[in-house]
């Protein structure tokens, strides 16, 4: 396990950024369906934070990290009242915002590790939280706009997310310390779903 009761800051700094970058794809999500900026500032809101929120639900943290830290909230609706208004050139697939949503997904899995290992959940326990708040937000965003989640389809994401997650594990029974634990899971989640997309690998369909 993680031996500090804190996450490293510049980890902190990175959870901060795939927040926005997760808010920036649902409200971009809402432009698409032709939704008004209420609905841009809560597919925002869901996807940047409905992973975690279902996190803290199933692990009984009471007030959840999303208004413990009010900052993640801000982020999300500062960045959903953005693209709203500022955000119509941005397509969903700019190889940019791939990357970027795969550094949240990489920072995001660690997170949730971490938050699964310092609850004292075991390995299975583990793996589930570090893949529900990497994707949680998705699959909500998705049901809003009644679309098939992401991670139901084809491409290698939540699968990235579960390989992240295994290394946390492999790590932790390594005893290794935890810079090597931390910069392990965000290089084979965020290289996995990038080495994917790069070379359009796809899971059985």
């Amino acid at each position: 396990m993680i031996s500090t009761m804190t996450l490293p800051p510049v980890v902190h700094a990175l959870d901060l950024f795939g927040t926005a970058v997760f808010a920036l794809t649902g409200a971009l999500r809402a432009l698409t369906r032709k939704l008004d900026l209420m609905g841009a500032v809560v597919l925002a809101v869901v996807a940047a934070m409905g992973g975690g929120m279902m996190r803290d639900a199933l692990l009984g943290r009471h007030p959840p990290a999303a208004f413990a830290d009010q900052t993640y909230l801000l982020i999300a609706i500062i960045v959903g009242i953005a693209v709203f208004f500022w955000g119509r050139t941005i397509r969903e697939q700019e190889s940019w915002l791939i990357a970027f949503d795969a550094i949240g997904l990489g920072v995001f899995t660690l997170v949730g590790a971490w938050v699964a290992d310092q609850a004292g959940l075991g390995s299975v326990g583990i793996l589930f939280i570090a893949m529900l708040t990497a994707t949680g937000g998705g699959v909500l965003r998705a049901m809003l706009v009644a679309e098939i989640p992401f991670i139901l389809k084809k491409e290698i994401y939540a699968s990235a997310s579960l390989f992240g997650a295994l290394t946390y594990l492999a790590m932790n029974a390594l005893d290794s310390s935890n810079t090597v634990i931390i910069w392990s899971v965000m290089l084979v989640t965020t290289g996995t779903r990038l080495l994917a997309w790069r070379l359009h690998l796809n899971l059985p369909k």
